[in-house]
């Protein structure tokens, strides 16, 4: 792929994620969709011990970000439900995956990625 075709592939991407949280042009399913069919190989990790996170997933498209968090209902729920958490600094996703809040998974996410909620519905 040559330069410029990356250059505009980022800038749609940007413009599209953008668009996407101003007008909820895009439902979340499309941002997730979109997100997996552009990042094959998201950081992923699964959150033993935590009574809060069950695993979560960080793709990278272009230079947006965007999380998928699976919270537990109880702490017999293994997968969790999932939810979409936009511009996540790979700084926050690190100090998330390795919770560094005190070793928690739960405290970690409230300090790092619960403020970050994806406009889309």
């Amino acid at each position: 792929m040559n330069l410029i075709s990356l250059i505009m592939k980022s800038i749609l991407t940007l413009v599209l994620i953008h668009l996407g949280t101003l007008t909820h042009a895009q439902t979340c399913d499309e941002l997730v969709a979109y997100a997996q069919s552009e990042d094959a190989y998201p950081d992923t990790f699964t959150a033993y011990g935590s009574s809060l996170v069950a695993k979560a997933e960080h793709y990278s498209v272009g230079n947006s970000r965007l999380t998928i968090v699976y919270l537990k209902d109880n702490d017999y729920d293994y997968s969790g439900d999932p939810y979409i958490y936009c511009g996540v600094s790979d700084y926050a996703w690190s100090q998330f995956k390795y919770a560094t809040v005190d070793g928690s998974y739960g405290k970690s996410y409230h300090a790092y990625i619960r403020d970050n909620t994806c406009v889309c519905d």
